[in-house]
Protein backbone atom coordinates (compact mmCIF):
# COMPACT_ATOMS: atom_id res chain seq x y z
CA UNK A 1 0.00 0.00 0.00
CA UNK A 2 1.36 3.48 -1.01
CA UNK A 3 2.39 5.72 2.09
CA UNK A 4 -0.51 8.46 2.49
CA UNK A 5 1.12 11.58 2.88
CA UNK A 6 -2.01 13.32 4.45
CA UNK A 7 -2.35 10.65 7.13
CA UNK A 8 0.99 10.05 8.28
CA UNK A 9 1.36 10.93 12.25
CA UNK A 10 2.73 13.80 12.21
CA UNK A 11 -0.15 15.45 10.06
CA UNK A 12 -3.25 13.71 12.23
CA UNK A 13 -1.28 15.18 15.18
CA UNK A 14 -1.69 18.59 13.23
CA UNK A 15 -5.15 17.95 12.07
CA UNK A 16 -6.04 17.06 15.95
CA UNK A 17 -4.47 20.46 17.05
CA UNK A 18 -6.19 22.81 14.42
CA UNK A 19 -9.46 21.30 15.96
CA UNK A 20 -8.51 21.34 19.43
CA UNK A 21 -7.62 25.20 18.94
CA UNK A 22 -10.72 25.94 17.09
CA UNK A 23 -12.62 24.53 20.20
CA UNK A 24 -10.27 26.90 22.61
CA UNK A 25 -11.02 29.87 20.82
CA UNK A 26 -15.00 28.84 21.41
CA UNK A 27 -14.82 27.75 25.05
CA UNK A 28 -11.23 28.98 26.75
CA UNK A 29 -11.88 31.40 29.87
CA UNK A 30 -9.35 33.31 31.21
CA UNK A 31 -9.43 31.25 34.38
CA UNK A 32 -7.26 28.52 33.39
CA UNK A 33 -3.86 28.10 33.28
CA UNK A 34 -3.60 25.69 30.44
CA UNK A 35 -4.70 26.00 27.27
CA UNK A 36 -7.57 23.62 25.84
CA UNK A 37 -5.75 22.31 23.13
CA UNK A 38 -3.00 21.11 25.46
CA UNK A 39 -5.84 19.67 27.54
CA UNK A 40 -7.51 17.33 24.65
CA UNK A 41 -4.11 16.91 23.44
CA UNK A 42 -2.59 15.48 26.11
CA UNK A 43 -6.09 13.17 26.96
CA UNK A 44 -5.70 12.02 23.50
CA UNK A 45 -2.09 10.88 23.66
CA UNK A 46 -2.55 9.12 26.54
CA UNK A 47 -5.41 7.06 24.88
CA UNK A 48 -3.24 6.74 21.71
CA UNK A 49 -0.24 5.11 23.93
CA UNK A 50 -3.33 3.40 26.04
CA UNK A 51 -1.39 4.49 29.17
CA UNK A 52 -3.52 5.96 32.52
CA UNK A 53 -0.27 6.69 34.17
CA UNK A 54 1.22 8.54 31.01
CA UNK A 55 1.07 12.24 32.17
CA UNK A 56 2.45 11.74 35.27
CA UNK A 57 6.08 9.80 33.64
CA UNK A 58 5.74 13.07 31.24
CA UNK A 59 5.98 15.44 34.10
CA UNK A 60 8.58 13.53 35.52
CA UNK A 61 10.43 14.08 32.14
CA UNK A 62 9.78 17.41 32.54
CA UNK A 63 11.19 18.37 35.77
CA UNK A 64 14.31 16.37 34.83
CA UNK A 65 15.38 17.07 31.33
CA UNK A 66 12.64 20.52 30.60
CA UNK A 67 11.42 19.37 27.96
CA UNK A 68 8.77 15.97 27.30
CA UNK A 69 7.41 13.61 24.61
CA UNK A 70 4.23 15.44 25.00
CA UNK A 71 6.31 18.67 23.67
CA UNK A 72 8.32 16.90 21.20
CA UNK A 73 5.58 14.38 19.72
CA UNK A 74 1.85 16.49 20.05
CA UNK A 75 3.19 19.90 20.47
CA UNK A 76 1.59 20.16 23.61
CA UNK A 77 3.13 23.88 25.29
CA UNK A 78 2.36 23.34 28.81
CA UNK A 79 1.86 19.98 30.44
CA UNK A 80 -1.73 19.58 32.70
CA UNK A 81 -1.56 18.01 35.40
CA UNK A 82 -3.92 15.08 35.74
CA UNK A 83 -6.46 16.58 38.06
CA UNK A 84 -6.55 19.49 35.75
CA UNK A 85 -7.19 17.46 32.52
CA UNK A 86 -9.63 15.79 34.28
CA UNK A 87 -11.42 18.74 35.25
CA UNK A 88 -11.33 21.00 32.56
CA UNK A 89 -12.50 18.37 30.11
CA UNK A 90 -15.57 17.25 32.34
CA UNK A 91 -16.54 21.35 30.85
CA UNK A 92 -15.92 20.31 26.78
CA UNK A 93 -18.72 18.81 25.20
CA UNK A 94 -17.92 15.74 23.38
CA UNK A 95 -19.03 17.13 20.26
CA UNK A 96 -16.15 19.14 19.33
CA UNK A 97 -14.12 15.47 19.69
CA UNK A 98 -16.40 13.71 17.84
CA UNK A 99 -16.33 15.99 14.96
CA UNK A 100 -13.07 14.36 14.22
CA UNK A 101 -14.41 11.02 13.71
CA UNK A 102 -16.24 12.74 10.14
CA UNK A 103 -13.15 14.76 9.21
CA UNK A 104 -10.61 12.05 9.38
CA UNK A 105 -12.81 10.12 7.29
CA UNK A 106 -13.13 12.16 4.39
CA UNK A 107 -9.15 12.42 4.40
CA UNK A 108 -8.89 8.77 4.07
CA UNK A 109 -11.74 8.64 1.38
CA UNK A 110 -10.27 11.92 -0.70
CA UNK A 111 -7.13 9.54 -0.76
CA UNK A 112 -8.99 6.84 -2.24
CA UNK A 113 -8.07 4.29 0.11
CA UNK A 114 -11.41 4.25 1.83
CA UNK A 115 -12.43 2.19 -1.27
CA UNK A 116 -11.09 -0.91 0.28
CA UNK A 117 -14.13 -0.79 2.37
CA UNK A 118 -16.75 -0.85 -0.47
CA UNK A 119 -18.76 -3.94 -0.65
CA UNK A 120 -20.33 -4.65 -4.59
CA UNK A 121 -23.76 -5.70 -4.50
CA UNK A 122 -23.54 -7.01 -7.84
CA UNK A 123 -27.12 -7.05 -9.61
CA UNK A 124 -30.67 -5.67 -8.56
CA UNK A 125 -32.07 -2.39 -9.11
CA UNK A 126 -29.53 -1.18 -6.29
CA UNK A 127 -26.51 -2.53 -7.65
CA UNK A 128 -23.58 -0.71 -6.72
CA UNK A 129 -20.56 -0.44 -4.80
CA UNK A 130 -21.42 0.40 -0.80
CA UNK A 131 -20.15 1.36 2.97
CA UNK A 132 -21.53 -1.06 4.91
CA UNK A 133 -22.44 0.76 8.26
CA UNK A 134 -22.94 -1.75 10.95
CA UNK A 135 -24.59 -0.28 14.33
CA UNK A 136 -24.38 -1.53 17.74
CA UNK A 137 -24.90 -0.65 21.25
CA UNK A 138 -22.28 -1.16 24.37
CA UNK A 139 -22.34 -0.39 28.09
CA UNK A 140 -18.92 1.09 28.41
CA UNK A 141 -19.27 2.41 32.36
CA UNK A 142 -21.75 1.02 34.93
CA UNK A 143 -21.84 1.11 38.50
CA UNK A 144 -24.07 1.35 41.43
CA UNK A 145 -22.35 4.85 43.43
CA UNK A 146 -20.51 6.73 40.79
CA UNK A 147 -22.78 8.79 38.78
CA UNK A 148 -23.44 12.09 36.53
CA UNK A 149 -25.93 13.99 35.52
CA UNK A 150 -25.85 12.29 31.95
CA UNK A 151 -25.61 8.84 33.06
CA UNK A 152 -29.15 6.48 32.25
CA UNK A 153 -30.61 4.67 35.26
CA UNK A 154 -32.22 1.38 35.78
CA UNK A 155 -33.66 0.00 38.81
CA UNK A 156 -32.85 -3.75 40.09
CA UNK A 157 -35.28 -5.93 41.51
CA UNK A 158 -34.04 -4.86 44.97
CA UNK A 159 -35.15 -1.12 44.56
CA UNK A 160 -31.11 -0.49 44.03
CA UNK A 161 -29.84 2.28 41.36
CA UNK A 162 -27.40 1.53 39.08
CA UNK A 163 -25.51 4.12 36.88
CA UNK A 164 -24.29 3.46 33.18
CA UNK A 165 -23.15 5.27 30.39
CA UNK A 166 -23.99 3.09 26.76
CA UNK A 167 -22.65 4.42 23.54
CA UNK A 168 -24.06 3.83 19.91
CA UNK A 169 -21.44 3.00 17.20
CA UNK A 170 -21.28 3.10 13.83
CA UNK A 171 -18.38 0.86 12.43
CA UNK A 172 -17.42 0.46 8.36
CA UNK A 173 -17.23 -3.64 8.09
CA UNK A 174 -16.71 -5.58 5.03
CA UNK A 175 -17.66 -8.89 4.48
CA UNK A 176 -15.30 -11.67 4.21
CA UNK A 177 -12.73 -9.39 5.81
CA UNK A 178 -10.61 -8.65 8.74
CA UNK A 179 -11.48 -5.01 8.21
CA UNK A 180 -13.17 -2.31 10.30
CA UNK A 181 -12.92 1.27 10.79
CA UNK A 182 -14.82 3.62 13.31
CA UNK A 183 -16.95 5.88 11.51
CA UNK A 184 -19.25 7.88 14.17
CA UNK A 185 -20.63 7.21 17.54
CA UNK A 186 -23.65 8.45 19.63
CA UNK A 187 -23.50 8.54 23.05
CA UNK A 188 -26.82 7.96 25.29
CA UNK A 189 -27.79 10.53 27.00
CA UNK A 190 -30.62 12.62 28.90
CA UNK A 191 -32.63 14.63 25.80
CA UNK A 192 -33.73 17.94 26.13
CA UNK A 193 -37.55 17.77 26.41
CA UNK A 194 -37.80 14.28 25.95
CA UNK A 195 -40.14 12.41 28.86
CA UNK A 196 -38.52 9.40 28.56
CA UNK A 197 -34.99 7.89 29.30
CA UNK A 198 -32.59 7.71 26.46
CA UNK A 199 -31.94 4.21 24.71
CA UNK A 200 -29.76 2.40 21.59
CA UNK A 201 -32.44 2.43 19.80
CA UNK A 202 -33.38 6.51 19.89
CA UNK A 203 -29.46 7.55 20.00
CA UNK A 204 -29.38 4.81 16.53
CA UNK A 205 -32.22 7.37 14.94
CA UNK A 206 -29.96 9.95 15.74
CA UNK A 207 -26.92 8.83 14.16
CA UNK A 208 -28.22 8.11 11.28
CA UNK A 209 -30.08 11.33 10.56
CA UNK A 210 -26.55 12.82 11.66
CA UNK A 211 -24.24 10.20 9.57
CA UNK A 212 -26.51 11.65 6.34
CA UNK A 213 -25.79 15.38 7.00
CA UNK A 214 -22.61 14.57 7.36
CA UNK A 215 -21.97 12.20 4.60
CA UNK A 216 -24.64 13.80 2.13
CA UNK A 217 -23.47 11.96 -0.82
CA UNK A 218 -21.99 8.63 0.77
CA UNK A 219 -23.91 5.30 -0.84
CA UNK A 220 -24.30 3.34 2.58
CA UNK A 221 -26.51 -0.02 4.01
CA UNK A 222 -26.57 -0.29 7.29
CA UNK A 223 -26.73 -3.79 9.16
CA UNK A 224 -27.82 -4.41 12.90
CA UNK A 225 -29.72 -6.13 14.98
CA UNK A 226 -33.17 -7.35 15.84
CA UNK A 227 -33.48 -4.12 17.75
CA UNK A 228 -33.27 -1.70 14.60
CA UNK A 229 -35.34 -3.75 12.36
CA UNK A 230 -38.99 -1.97 13.11
CA UNK A 231 -40.83 0.54 11.49
CA UNK A 232 -39.21 3.41 13.08
CA UNK A 233 -36.10 2.93 12.37
CA UNK A 234 -36.70 1.98 9.23
CA UNK A 235 -38.62 4.75 8.54
CA UNK A 236 -35.31 7.42 9.74
CA UNK A 237 -32.92 5.13 7.21
CA UNK A 238 -35.60 5.62 4.28
CA UNK A 239 -35.85 9.50 5.24
CA UNK A 240 -31.95 9.35 5.28
CA UNK A 241 -31.41 8.16 2.13
CA UNK A 242 -29.73 4.69 3.58
CA UNK A 243 -30.31 0.99 2.25
CA UNK A 244 -30.61 -0.93 4.67
CA UNK A 245 -29.91 -5.28 5.82
CA UNK A 246 -31.26 -5.55 9.07
CA UNK A 247 -31.51 -9.21 11.28
CA UNK A 248 -35.28 -9.46 11.94
CA UNK A 249 -36.08 -12.62 14.72
CA UNK A 250 -38.92 -14.69 13.99
CA UNK A 251 -40.02 -14.46 17.50
CA UNK A 252 -39.94 -10.63 17.84
CA UNK A 253 -41.83 -10.22 14.32
CA UNK A 254 -44.27 -12.77 14.00
CA UNK A 255 -46.83 -10.64 11.67
CA UNK A 256 -43.85 -10.86 9.16
CA UNK A 257 -43.39 -14.32 10.33
CA UNK A 258 -46.58 -15.82 9.59
CA UNK A 259 -47.13 -13.47 6.06
CA UNK A 260 -43.96 -15.86 4.78
CA UNK A 261 -44.96 -19.42 6.21
CA UNK A 262 -48.18 -17.87 4.19
CA UNK A 263 -46.14 -17.34 1.16
CA UNK A 264 -44.02 -20.71 1.51
CA UNK A 265 -47.22 -22.67 1.40
CA UNK A 266 -48.50 -20.74 -1.54
CA UNK A 267 -45.22 -21.53 -3.12
CA UNK A 268 -44.40 -17.91 -3.89
CA UNK A 269 -41.21 -17.79 -1.56
CA UNK A 270 -37.93 -17.96 -4.09
CA UNK A 271 -35.18 -21.15 -3.13
CA UNK A 272 -31.93 -20.34 -3.88
CA UNK A 273 -28.61 -22.54 -3.21
CA UNK A 274 -24.69 -21.96 -3.38
CA UNK A 275 -22.15 -23.26 -1.84
CA UNK A 276 -17.98 -21.85 -1.04
CA UNK A 277 -14.70 -22.75 -0.48
CA UNK A 278 -12.49 -25.94 -2.02
CA UNK A 279 -13.74 -29.52 -1.07
CA UNK A 280 -12.09 -29.91 2.07
CA UNK A 281 -13.59 -26.46 3.28
CA UNK A 282 -16.64 -25.84 1.50
CA UNK A 283 -19.74 -24.57 2.92
CA UNK A 284 -23.18 -25.29 1.59
CA UNK A 285 -25.35 -22.47 1.99
CA UNK A 286 -29.86 -22.48 1.46
CA UNK A 287 -31.63 -19.17 1.41
CA UNK A 288 -35.52 -18.21 1.34
CA UNK A 289 -36.71 -15.27 -0.13
CA UNK A 290 -39.92 -13.70 0.29
CA UNK A 291 -40.67 -10.17 -1.32
CA UNK A 292 -43.37 -7.58 -0.03
CA UNK A 293 -44.22 -8.66 3.41
CA UNK A 294 -45.57 -6.57 5.62
CA UNK A 295 -42.91 -5.51 8.66
CA UNK A 296 -45.49 -5.20 11.09
CA UNK A 297 -49.71 -6.04 11.34
CA UNK A 298 -50.58 -2.49 9.99
CA UNK A 299 -49.15 -3.08 6.44
CA UNK A 300 -48.00 0.13 5.98
CA UNK A 301 -44.27 -0.46 5.27
CA UNK A 302 -43.35 -3.50 3.27
CA UNK A 303 -39.62 -5.29 3.03
CA UNK A 304 -38.15 -8.09 1.65
CA UNK A 305 -37.33 -11.56 4.09
CA UNK A 306 -34.09 -13.26 3.78
CA UNK A 307 -33.51 -16.41 5.69
CA UNK A 308 -30.41 -18.45 5.08
CA UNK A 309 -28.79 -21.69 6.61
CA UNK A 310 -25.44 -22.48 6.72
CA UNK A 311 -24.00 -26.61 6.52
CA UNK A 312 -20.57 -27.82 6.90
CA UNK A 313 -19.27 -30.50 4.55
CA UNK A 314 -20.73 -33.02 6.52
CA UNK A 315 -23.98 -31.34 6.85
CA UNK A 316 -23.93 -29.96 10.44
CA UNK A 317 -26.35 -26.65 10.80
CA UNK A 318 -23.17 -23.95 11.28
CA UNK A 319 -25.26 -20.64 11.03
CA UNK A 320 -29.02 -19.79 11.09
CA UNK A 321 -30.46 -15.92 10.49
CA UNK A 322 -32.99 -13.82 9.08
CA UNK A 323 -32.73 -10.49 7.69
CA UNK A 324 -35.03 -7.85 6.00
CA UNK A 325 -33.83 -5.21 3.91
CA UNK A 326 -34.84 -2.49 1.16
CA UNK A 327 -32.45 -3.90 -1.71
CA UNK A 328 -33.55 -6.20 -4.37
CA UNK A 329 -32.80 -9.43 -3.40
CA UNK A 330 -32.26 -11.93 -6.15
CA UNK A 331 -30.60 -14.92 -6.93
CA UNK A 332 -27.50 -13.64 -8.24
CA UNK A 333 -26.82 -11.26 -4.61
CA UNK A 334 -28.18 -12.77 -2.12
CA UNK A 335 -25.42 -14.29 -1.01
CA UNK A 336 -23.52 -10.65 -0.75
CA UNK A 337 -27.25 -9.69 0.93
CA UNK A 338 -26.66 -12.09 3.62
CA UNK A 339 -23.01 -11.23 3.72
CA UNK A 340 -23.76 -7.94 4.31
CA UNK A 341 -26.32 -8.64 7.07
CA UNK A 342 -23.39 -10.89 8.80
CA UNK A 343 -20.86 -8.38 9.28
CA UNK A 344 -22.60 -6.69 11.63
CA UNK A 345 -20.73 -9.11 14.27
CA UNK A 346 -17.73 -7.63 13.49
CA UNK A 347 -18.49 -4.17 15.11
CA UNK A 348 -18.82 -6.44 18.74
CA UNK A 349 -15.91 -8.85 17.82
CA UNK A 350 -13.03 -6.84 16.37
CA UNK A 351 -14.35 -3.51 18.03
CA UNK A 352 -15.83 -3.65 21.09
CA UNK A 353 -13.93 -6.89 22.36
CA UNK A 354 -10.79 -4.78 21.22
CA UNK A 355 -11.62 -2.03 22.74
CA UNK A 356 -12.82 -3.62 26.14
CA UNK A 357 -9.80 -6.78 26.46
CA UNK A 358 -7.38 -5.58 24.06
CA UNK A 359 -5.42 -2.50 25.64
CA UNK A 360 -7.84 0.24 25.01
CA UNK A 361 -9.31 -0.34 28.72
CA UNK A 362 -13.03 0.97 27.55
CA UNK A 363 -14.85 0.08 30.57
CA UNK A 364 -11.87 1.50 32.30
CA UNK A 365 -12.56 4.60 34.90
CA UNK A 366 -10.30 6.96 33.31
CA UNK A 367 -12.53 9.96 35.14
CA UNK A 368 -15.92 10.12 35.50
CA UNK A 369 -16.91 13.59 36.43
CA UNK A 370 -19.99 15.55 36.83
CA UNK A 371 -20.43 16.52 33.33
CA UNK A 372 -19.14 15.35 30.35
CA UNK A 373 -15.99 13.85 30.96
CA UNK A 374 -16.42 10.32 30.33
CA UNK A 375 -18.51 11.05 26.76
CA UNK A 376 -14.74 13.02 26.17
CA UNK A 377 -12.77 10.26 26.95
CA UNK A 378 -14.71 7.81 25.19
CA UNK A 379 -14.45 9.80 21.71
CA UNK A 380 -10.73 10.40 22.34
CA UNK A 381 -10.75 6.65 22.95
CA UNK A 382 -12.29 6.35 20.03
CA UNK A 383 -10.98 8.31 18.02
CA UNK A 384 -7.50 6.87 19.18
CA UNK A 385 -8.57 3.10 18.06
CA UNK A 386 -9.21 5.19 14.40
CA UNK A 387 -5.96 6.61 14.17
CA UNK A 388 -4.44 3.06 15.01
CA UNK A 389 -6.27 1.34 12.43
CA UNK A 390 -4.71 4.48 9.98
CA UNK A 391 -1.35 4.40 11.08
CA UNK A 392 -1.53 0.32 10.49
CA UNK A 393 -2.64 0.34 7.43
CA UNK A 394 -0.99 3.21 5.81
CA UNK A 395 2.17 4.47 7.41
CA UNK A 396 5.22 2.49 6.28
CA UNK A 397 7.20 3.50 9.42
CA UNK A 398 4.82 2.52 11.79
CA UNK A 399 3.99 -0.52 10.17
CA UNK A 400 7.83 -1.21 10.19
CA UNK A 401 8.14 -0.78 13.57
CA UNK A 402 5.62 -3.17 14.36
CA UNK A 403 6.80 -5.51 11.82
CA UNK A 404 9.28 -6.00 14.31
CA UNK A 405 7.40 -7.16 17.62
CA UNK A 406 5.27 -10.34 17.37
CA UNK A 407 2.26 -9.84 19.17
CA UNK A 408 0.37 -6.11 19.54
CA UNK A 409 0.37 -6.26 23.31
CA UNK A 410 4.09 -6.31 23.43
CA UNK A 411 5.02 -3.74 20.67
CA UNK A 412 2.28 -1.22 22.96
CA UNK A 413 4.35 -2.37 26.10
CA UNK A 414 7.21 -1.25 24.24
CA UNK A 415 6.32 1.66 23.18
CA UNK A 416 5.19 3.04 26.79
CA UNK A 417 8.36 2.39 28.09
CA UNK A 418 10.57 4.01 25.48
CA UNK A 419 8.27 6.57 26.09
CA UNK A 420 8.49 6.91 29.73
CA UNK A 421 12.40 6.39 30.24
CA UNK A 422 13.81 8.26 27.52
CA UNK A 423 12.90 11.74 25.41
CA UNK A 424 12.31 11.40 21.56
CA UNK A 425 13.16 14.67 19.29
CA UNK A 426 10.09 13.58 17.27
CA UNK A 427 7.62 10.57 16.23
CA UNK A 428 9.71 9.32 13.75
CA UNK A 429 12.91 8.86 16.07
CA UNK A 430 10.79 6.60 18.05
CA UNK A 431 9.50 4.66 15.05
CA UNK A 432 13.23 4.44 13.27
CA UNK A 433 14.82 3.12 17.03
CA UNK A 434 11.92 0.72 16.93
CA UNK A 435 11.99 -0.46 13.69
CA UNK A 436 15.74 -0.91 13.97
CA UNK A 437 15.83 -4.75 13.25
CA UNK A 438 18.89 -5.39 15.34
CA UNK A 439 17.89 -3.50 18.79
CA UNK A 440 14.73 -5.19 18.21
CA UNK A 441 16.31 -8.45 18.25
CA UNK A 442 18.75 -7.82 20.78
CA UNK A 443 18.46 -9.10 24.52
Amino acid sequence: MRPIEKLTFEAIVRRLRSQFESLERQEQPASYDYQLSDVLMSGFAMLFFQDPSLLAFQERMLRKQQRCNLQTMFGVRVVPKDTQLRERLDEVSGEGVRLLLPAMFEQVRRTGWAREWLTEVSAGGEAGAYYVMALDGSDYFSSAALHCQNCLVRKDACGELHYRHTVVAATLVKSGKRLILPFDAEVCSPQDGAEKQDCELQAGKRLVRRVRREHPHLALVVTGDDLYSHVPFVQECEKARLHYVLVAKPDSHKELSEWVEELEQLQETVKVAWQVGAACQRKFYQARIARAVPLRADETMTVTFVEVWEQDKEGRAVYHNSFVTDLEVTERNVSEIVAIGRAKWKIENEQFNIQKNHGYHLAHNFGHGQQNLSAVFYYLNLLAYLVHTILERGDKEFQKARATVSSRARFWEELRTLMRRLLWESWHHLMEFVGNEELASSP
